[in-house]
C-alpha cells in the first residue's frame, strides 16, 4: 500500500515557522491539554485494559506534540535567528513538559503497579512499560528523582538559549579590500569563513571573528563554566564521568572508543599528512608560498581555480547526482526524494541573512520530516546537502518506530549522514570528466578528513580538558585560553600557524544547544565518520543483489541495536579492536593517496 505523503505548510512567514499561525496555536492548545489531562489523572488508578492504554496514548500524543512544536521552533529560529521571542517560546515548551514529570512519572507508576499486580493482563501495556524502563538504561539520568531534574531543566535550557541569543546579538565588523565596512552576526561571518575561497577574505572574516569573541569572551566564559558545571554535577550523581554516560547515551561501548582512541593516537602523523600534503597548495597566492605550515585561518580551504563538476551547480543537479549515488545501496531514496518535493518538506531558501546551515527534524503530528539546506552552487554545500539527506532518510526510514522504541543519538544520524556523503564522493570521483575535476571533488575529500580527524579530535580534547580542570573550581578566559593552545599543539603540532584561540566561545558544540542530555558533542562526528568508511568498505565486499536487502536492515536496526551490535550482525567486525578502527582510519584517508597523480591540477595558472 502506498504511504500517505503529508503536506507540511511551506516555509513562509505564514507557513511552518509561525509560531502565531492558527495551526501552531492549536497544536499548543492541544499540548496543554494533553499536560493538564495528566496531572488529573495522576491519582487513577487503571482498572482494564482499554483505561491503561488511552493513558499511554495520552503520553504518545504530548510526546509528539512537543517535538512537532520543536520543530516549527527550529524552523523559526533559522528563519530569524536573532527573534529572542523564539528562544522564549522553545524554552517555554520545554519547561511545560518539564512542569508535567511528576505527574507523568506518577500515572506510571499507577500502570507499573496494575500490570505487576495482574490487575491488568495486557501484552501491549507489558511491551510499552519494557520499553520504557529500556530507556532508563539508555538515559541513566532518568533515575534520578523529580527535584533533580528539574534542578537540571531550570539550569541548562535557559543556559543554551542565553548562549543563543548572545551569540546572535554581538557583531562582528569587517574592513574588506575596497574600504568597505561590513558588520555581520558570527554566523554570517562564519559562513564567509568556510565558503570563501580567496584566501585574504577568509582571513579577513577570521580574524574578525576572532576578535569579536575575543571581546565578549567573558561573558561566553561565565556560560560555559555554568553549563560545564551543571553536566559534573549530572555525572557526580551518576558516579559517572562525562565521557562514560556520554557515550551510554550513544549505545557506543567504552572499549570501542578507546580502541578508536588508541588507534588514532598511534595513525595521528598519517592524518597529519592532510594538512603537510595540502600547505603549499593552500598557501599559493600569499606572502607564505614556501611555507611548510598553513595559516589557521586557511585551514581547510578550497581553491579558488578548481570547478567541481557541472551538475553540482543546481540544487536539482545535486539532487540528481546524490540520487545516483545513494540508490544502488538504498533503492527507497529515489521515492523519498519524490515525496519531500511533494509535501514541500524540503527548503533551501536562505532567510537569516547568510548565515548558512543545514539541519532535518521529524513532525511526528504531520508524519513527516522537513529539511533546511542553505544551498548554494559549490562543492561544499552539495556534500552538506548529501549528509543532510542521509540524516534525514534514516528519520524517515524508522518513522513507523514507536517514539520510545527508538535508540538514537549523534552518532546513529551521522552513521548515515557521512555514509551518504561517502557514497557521493566516490560517485563525483568516478564519474569526473576532467583531472581537474577529479582533482577539486578529491580536494574536497581531503577537507573532509582534515575536519573529521584533526579538527574534531581537538574539539573534543579540549572538551576533556575542561571538564577536567573545572572540577576544581572556576575557569577563567585565560585558563580556558590555555588548555586551547595545549590541545592544539597536541593535534596539529606544528603543521598551523598560530591558534584558533576562541573556538570554545565560537563553536556551540561547547555548550549543547543542540542536545541537552549529553555534554560532549564532538566525537560523534569522528564515530560516524570512520564507521561510515568502513561500513561502505564491507558493503563492497558483499554480494552485489544482497547490498540493498543488507543497508535496509542496518538502517532500521541502527535506530535499536547497539554500535557494537550493528557491526557484528551484519559484517561479523569486532569494533571493539584496535585493527577495526586503525583499518577505518586508513579507509578514510584515501583522498590523499588518490589526490596525489593530480597534484598538478592544484597548481594556481600563472598568469
Amino acid at each position: 500500500m502506498k504511504k500517505k505523503i503529508e503536506t507540511v505548510q511551506i516555509w513562509s512567514a505564514k507557513g511552518l515557522s509561525d509560531l502565531s499561525g492558527e495551526t501552531y496555536v492549536a497544536r499548543k492548545r492541544a499540548l496543554l491539554n494533553g499536560i493538564s489531562m495528566v496531572n488529573r489523572l495522576q491519582f487513577f488508578k487503571p482498572e482494564d485494559e482499554v483505561a491503561a492504554l488511552q493513558l499511554i496514548e495520552i503520553f504518545e500524543q504530548c510526546r509528539r506534540l512537543k517535538e512537532t512544536l520543536l520543530a516549527a521552533c527550529r524552523a523559526a529560529e533559522t528563519l530569524s535567528s536573532a527573534d529572542s521571542k523564539i528562544a522564549a517560546e522553545k524554552v517555554f515548551i520545554l519547561e511545560t513538559i518539564g512542569a508535567a514529570e511528576k505527574p507523568i512519572r506518577k500515572v506510571k507508576e499507577n500502570l507499573r503497579e496494575a500490570a505487576e499486580q495482574k490487575m491488568i493482563c495486557s501484552e501491549k501495556l507489558d511491551q510499552w512499560l519494557l520499553q520504557e524502563n529500556r530507556l532508563k538504561e539508555i538515559k541513566p539520568w532518568l533515575k534520578f528523582s523529580g527535584t533533580a531534574l528539574e534542578e537540571e531543566r531550570l539550569i541548562l535550557e535557559p543556559l543554551f538559549s542565553l548562549y543563543t541569543h548572545l551569540k546572535s546579538s554581538i557583531r562582528t565588523t569587517v574592513t574588506l579590500p575596497d574600504g568597505t565596512v561590513r558588520k555581520s552576526t558570527p554566523s554570517v561571518a562564519n559562513f564567509a569563513v568556510k565558503n570563501t575561497s580567496n584566501p585574504e577574505l577568509r582571513t579577513l572574516y577570521f580574524n574578525a571573528l576572532s576578535a569579536c569573541f575575543a571581546t565578549n569572551s567573558s561573558v561566553f566564559c561565565d556560560i560555559l563554566n555554568a553549563v560545564t558545571g551543571a553536566h559534573l554535577i549530572r555525572a557526580s550523581r551518576l558516579g559517572m564521568s562525562t565521557l562514560d554516560y556520554a557515550l551510554v547515551i550513544e549505545g557506543l561501548n567504552k572499549k570501542s572508543f578507546e580502541a578508536m582512541r588508541s588507534a588514532f593516537s598511534k595513525k595521528l602523523s598519517d592524518i597529519r599528512e592532510s594538512l603537510r600534503f595540502a600547505a603549499p597548495y593552500i598557501n599559493q597566492g600569499t606572502n607564505r608560498e614556501n611555507s611548510p605550515t598553513i595559516p589557521v585561518a586557511l585551514v581547510g580551504s578550497a581553491l579558488p581555480h578548481l570547478e567541481g563538476p557541472e551538475s553540482l551547480k543546481s540544487f536539482d543537479g545535486t539532487l540528481r547526482e546524490i540520487t545516483l549515488a545513494v540508490e544502488p545501496y538504498f533503492p527507497e531514496f529515489r521515492n523519498f526524494i519524490e515525496i519531500c518535493k511533494q509535501g514541500h518538506w524540503l527548503e533551501t531558501h536562505n532567510y537569516s541573512a547568510g548565515s548558512g546551515g543545514a539541519w532535518c527534524v521529524e513532525v511526528p503530528y504531520d508524519q513527516a520530516v522537513v529539511v533546511y539546506v542553505d544551498y548554494r552552487p559549490n562543492i561544499n554545500r552539495s556534500f552538506e546537502t548529501a549528509h543532510i539527506l542521509g540524516d534525514a532518510f534514516f528519520r524517515y526510514s524508522i518513522s513507523g518506530l514507536p517514539m520510545h522504541e527508538r535508540r538514537l543519538s549523534e552518532t546513529r544520524y551521522e552513521l548515515l549522514g557521512r555514509l551518504f556523503e561517502e557514497l557521493f564522493l566516490r560517485r563525483l570521483t568516478q564519474r569526473a570528466s576532467s583531472p581537474q575535476e577529479k582533482a577539486a571533488v578529491l580536494w574536497h575529500g581531503l577537507r573532509r578528513v582534515m575536519i573529521n580527524l584533526i579538527e574534531i579530535p581537538f574539539r573534543f580534547r579540549l572538551s576533556e580538558e575542561i571538564f577536567e580542570a573545572r572540577k576544581n573550581g572556576y575557569l577563567s578566559v585565560e585558563d580556558i585560553n590555555r588548555l586551547t593552545r595545549k590541545c592544539w599543539n597536541d593535534c596539529y603540532a606544528g603543521t598551523v600557524e598560530g591558534v584558533d584561540q576562541y573556538i570554545w566561545a565560537r563553536k556551540p558544540h561547547f555548550y549543547n544547544v543542540y542536545n541537552a542530555d549529553s555534554p560532549h558533542h564532538d566525537f560523534q562526528y569522528t564515530v560516524g565518520f570512520l564507521s561510515a568508511n568502513m561500513m561502505l568498505r564491507k558493503l563492497e565486499e558483499a554480494e552485489k543483489e544482497a547490498v540493498p536487502g543488507i543497508s535496509h536492515s542496518v538502517l532500521l536496526d541502527n535506530a535499536t541495536l547497539t554500535y557494537e551490535e550493528i557491526f557484528t550482525k551484519y559484517f561479523d567486525t569486532d569494533i571493539g579492536s584496535e585493527e577495526f578502527w586503525t583499518n577505518a582510519i586508513e579507509e578514510a584517508l584515501h583522498p590523499l593517496r588518490e589526490i596525489r597523480p593530480y597534484v598538478g591540477e592544484l597548481n594556481r595558472p600563472r598568469r
